[in-house]
């Protein structure tokens, strides 16, 4: 069981995604939530200081979370800064951050200064090993990959499209894979980014355009009637791994059976460098 904690509105949004799995337990903190076990409301105030220094402390509220935390904001909103209080109250418990970068080009003055801020702090507290693992994605990368949102689609086109991706891989994650040369991380490479891949050509379409990417995890997950018959299903992926050795230091993978009539290919990027 993985405890998500959502954190403003496209926080929260995903969460709910999130929610409709039996394998995670869900809390959100929000102004405008109706208060209940799994809700924290959060005062709308004006100067964007007091969102922090008035924000009543959350560790009651989260006092049953225990193992792993998928915390999941964006940046820009003024209740971003309340992170720094939520994360404190859970900093025992093994943290992966989600953050959903907005399109920088449509936020205010103040919320850019707020977004730079928060994208800084996050990373760096990441690379000191306070976080076990920050995974970025990207509001304008995602719409590209999706093709074009309409309005009504676009908020809930690309956190449907995080939410969906995010589970398949933390499922892989905590199945065990008929092939696997998935190996520990060097301590310093903490800063990610998740994607798609396309298993016949294995074109990659990542969430966020990260920067000197040196580790690369590939999940493969093929339908089972092609796991019996194809024999040369190894060696083909083998070819492919070995092809993009030339881009990062370390690629790994792990080959799963699955249920499912279609071939998917997910895929972790990885690296120590803070992005800019």
């Amino acid at each position: 069981m993985t405890t998500a904690i959502g954190l403003g509105n496209a926080g929260c949004n995903i969460v709910d995604l999130l929610s409709k799995y039996p394998q995670y337990s869900c809390y959100k903190f929000d102004v405008g939530l109706k208060k209940t076990k799994y809700n924290f409301p959060l005062k709308e105030v004006e100067k964007l200081e007091d969102y922090e220094q008035k924000m009543p402390s959350p560790r009651a509220f989260l006092k049953n979370v225990s193992g792993d935390v998928l915390f999941i904001m964006s940046g820009g909103g003024k209740v971003s800064s309340c992170a720094l209080r939520i994360l404190e109250a859970i900093k025992k418990n093994k943290i992966t951050v989600l953050y959903v970068r907005p399109e920088l080009t449509q936020l205010s003055d103040t919320q850019a200064t707020l977004e730079r801020m928060t994208y800084g702090i996050l990373q760096e507290y990441s690379r000191s090993g306070l976080f076990n693992n920050l995974i970025l994605v990207s509001n304008s990368e995602i719409d590209r990959i999706l093709g074009g949102l309409t309005i009504k689609e676009y908020e809930s086109g690309i956190n449907q499209t995080i939410a969906s991706t995010l589970h398949m891989i933390n499922v892989y994650k905590n199945t065990t894979p008929l092939v696997s040369t998935f190996d520990k991380k060097p301590d310093g490479v903490r800063i990610s980014t998740i994607g798609v891949c396309d298993p016949e050509t294995n074109e990659e379409k990542m969430f966020f355009s990260l920067d000197n990417v040196s580790d690369i995890d590939y999940y493969y997950a093929f339908d089972k009637g092609e796991i019996e018959t194809n024999n040369n299903l190894l060696s083909e992926v083998k070819n492919n791994i070995n092809e993009k050795k030339e881009v990062a230091k370390r690629v790994t993978y792990g080959v799963y059976e699955t249920e499912y009539k279609q071939n998917y290919l997910y895929c972790i990027h990885s690296t120590s460098i803070i992005q800019q």
